[in-house]
């Protein structure tokens, strides 16, 4: 265990001083290197080329609230309604994520490396007069907290309909020894309600290529 805990330790440390020296013309060649032996998040998929973003993103479990609240912990007034994102970029779905004032949902673990993630998502703000908070909880692999990014927060002025949200990069921000991520969503409106549809996390590694 201490060798192996020490050999992940050495490969993290070569893999970050790897992405930020490495020539454009041997990204290609690592890429496919570290695409090997860093965690995989899954299957990918496309969602976001409509809005210009031709990234593979894998999808956080249950990332539409088709089944309910499975994969997800949720508190205060946060519920599963009947309501979808219009592109149905997941495939077709009736059900989406809505937080009340003060309420906020946990997603289950997603692997990720120390080259993920950009995290994108669905939202729109339905009175909410407060915004919406979005952290990454980093765990290692006996799900020991290893860090905690606040990626910032989202405007209701920008969400009175239904949009994607921006890429949010955090390359780099990940701690050594990370395993998995956790997204967390916190309303920090009074009145109003938030709602969250087809959260994906985009693996950096595919952007090597």
């Amino acid at each position: 265990m201490r060798c192996s805990r020490r050999l992940w330790c050495m490969l993290a440390a070569v893999m970050a001083a790897a992405v930020v020296s490495i020539p454009a013309a041997s990204a290609g060649l690592l890429g496919g290197l570290l695409g090997g032996l860093l965690p995989s998040c899954g299957a990918t998929s496309h969602p976001f080329t409509t809005w210009g973003d031709t990234g593979a993103y894998c999808a956080f479990p249950n990332l539409g609230f088709e089944s309910g609240s499975t994969g997800w912990k949720l508190s205060g007034s946060a519920a599963v309604v009947a309501t979808n994102e219009p592109w149905h970029v997941s495939g077709a779905g009736t059900h989406a994520l809505q937080l009340g004032p003060g309420a906020s949902a946990l997603s289950s673990p997603l692997p990720v490396s120390l080259l993920d993630p950009w995290l994108r998502f669905f939202a729109r703000s339905a009175g909410a007069n407060g915004s919406l908070q979005v952290q990454v909880y980093f765990r290692g692999l006996t799900g020991n907290l290893t860090g905690l990014l606040n990626f910032g927060s989202l405007s209701p002025a920008g969400y009175s309909s239904w949009q994607p949200t921006q890429k949010v990069l955090s390359t780099l921000a990940l701690p050594l020894l990370t395993s998995t991520a956790q997204v967390r969503l916190t309303s920090q409106a009074k009145s109003g309600s938030w709602q969250v549809d087809d959260v994906y996390l985009d693996p950096r590694i595919a952007k090597l290529g």
